[in-house]
């Protein structure tokens, strides 16, 4: 087991100081327990209400693809990621607890709770175990945090693991142990292991290192062997993240997309925005300035190193995505390719929260409890969030029990014509005697050709409207409205 003094400074250094008094130790315990209680249930409300995805259908292709030898082949056929270690787990898990939606997404859940542990402790080896509680609230709530927690993607496993790796580096910072520089470099590989985007994220926990290295290491030598381990145990994966161009391009970002990136980690807009970077920078300020209340005697990166290293966490990833956007292949966009840059921000609010005044403080937090509240609504619980193509093809399995029907053709339409992932996704659920065929191949002689006994025609909604255009008549079928499922509407064809 890893042990480290991560306790915050004063409590750290200050050892003649009686210890809290036993009530107040289990105060602090319950208001824990409290924020780990409401983050889990914002998690796992509802989890398995809708259905997957295209990114969770290909999960879960991935996961059930029985042999680990068998994943790995479909990997490489399904998967643009190429990220080997999610999958993997998730298999594991799968066996354990079942295939639906709700055992599968559970496991993102269980990340998504540890994470706010991990962030309670970072911010209490920052600051102080105040600044943890708020910052591990601020997590509980975080809408970004939430959203991909209720998903078997591997999105929250990632920001888990990058967590730890900032816990272990910052551990290091506190009291270098073996143990830490262990689990330190053993992190840096799981997170090249779990996406292409750890390469970024390990990048800059290097820089971060590398400008702590007598600090956190001990000097320039032992920084330079750990990191050279850690790239020779990823080096044999690496080529695959770099022999295929990515399966989705954002265009061409404006700046702005960059300067909101923070604004999905606790919701609001640009004015929300500029009040928490001053409310950040005041907090800061007042940090290092903390300096000089009689305890010059301790060395200076106590005060600035681990903050410095919370905002390059915070800043360095996404603006490094966007530059990469700029000059290569445009993927920045996606929230969840910078999701794992969220915790950073909330210890820093939280930093910034911590020295207000009471009544002051609750009043701010409970406005950002408000508004991440506001944001859940439509990003985590909507119900038309993603298409139940579940509920659809229970509908088509009770049809096909019925003779004489056994042929039927689903045409999946979607608002990107180019890139039809809900084929796919349709594919996963409907029974295996369904074709399923993309709107733009659908053509007359095709479907007529297959004489299917029934046709249908589906089509995602957008804020219940349909996301493109359904023809009145393809081939001998002429389609009319029969069925509205959530964030789907279904057309029969009729000769």
């Amino acid at each position: 087991m890893i042990h480290a003094d991560i306790r915050p400074p004063d409590a750290a250094e200050s050892v003649a100081q009686p210890r809290p008094p036993l009530a107040k130790a289990l105060s602090a315990w319950a208001i824990g327990a409290g924020i780990l209680a409401i983050g889990a249930a914002l998690r796992f409300f509802e989890l398995g209400r809708l259905s997957f995805w295209y990114d969770e259908v290909v999960t879960m292709r991935l996961a059930r693809a029985g042999r680990l030898g068998a994943l790995v082949e479909r990997l490489f056929q399904i998967d643009a990621t190429r990220a080997p270690l999610h999958p993997i787990l998730l298999q594991v898990w799968l066996k354990l607890f079942g295939t639906s939606e709700t055992s599968a997404r559970s496991l993102s859940v269980v990340c998504g709770v540890a994470t706010i542990v991990l962030i309670f402790l970072i911010g209490r080896i920052v600051l102080d175990a105040p600044t943890g509680m708020w910052a591990a609230w601020l997590s509980a709530l975080s809408p970004i945090l939430i959203v991909y927690a209720r998903e078997a993607r591997m999105y929250a496993w990632l920001v888990l693991v990058t967590c730890f790796a900032w816990l272990a580096l910052l551990a290091l910072l506190r009291a270098r142990s073996t143990a830490w520089t262990a689990a330190y470099g053993l992190s840096l590989v799981a997170l090249v292991y779990s996406h292409p985007l750890g390469l970024v994220m390990g990048a800059t926990l290097a820089l971060s290192g590398l400008i702590g290295a007598r600090a956190c290491f001990g000097g320039f030598p032992r920084w330079l062997l750990v990191h050279l381990g850690a790239i020779v145990l990823v080096l044999p994966w690496l080529g695959n993240y770099f022999d295929h161009p990515p399966e989705f391009l954002s265009g061409r970002p404006p700046l702005r997309f960059l300067l909101g990136v923070p604004i999905g980690f606790i919701g609001g807009d640009f004015r929300v925005l500029g009040g928490l970077l001053l409310l950040i920078i005041a907090g800061l300020v007042r940090h290092i300035r903390g300096r000089g209340d009689g305890r010059e005697e301790r060395p200076a990166f106590r005060y600035w190193l681990g903050p410095a290293f919370l905002v390059l966490w915070f800043a360095l990833p996404p603006t490094l995505l966007y530059l990469y956007s700029l000059v290569s292949y445009p993927i920045f966009g996606p929230a969840r390719y910078t999701a794992f840059s969220a915790p950073a921000f909330l210890v820093l609010v939280a930093a910034g929260l911590r020295p207000l005044p009471a009544v002051v403080r609750f009043p701010v937090a409970g406005l950002l409890t408000i508004v991440s509240a506001l944001a859940l609504g439509t990003l985590a619980y909507d119900p038309e969030l993603k298409a139940d193509w579940r509920a659809f093809a229970a509908a088509v399995s009770q049809i096909l029990r019925d003779p004489p029907v056994d042929r039927i053709v689903v045409i999946v339409a979607s608002s990107e014509a180019e890139r039809n992932v809900e084929v796919e996704t349709a594919r996963y659920y409907l029974p295996a005697s369904c074709m399923v065929i993309a709107a733009l191949d659908a053509t007359p002689q095709r479907v007529d050709d297959r004489g299917a006994d029934q046709v249908y025609f589906a089509v995602g909604l957008r804020h219940g409207e349909p996301a493109a255009t359904v023809p009145e008549r393809l081939g001998g079928y002429q389609f009319r409205e029969r069925e509205r499922y959530p964030g789907l509407l279904v057309f029969r064809g009729t000769r």
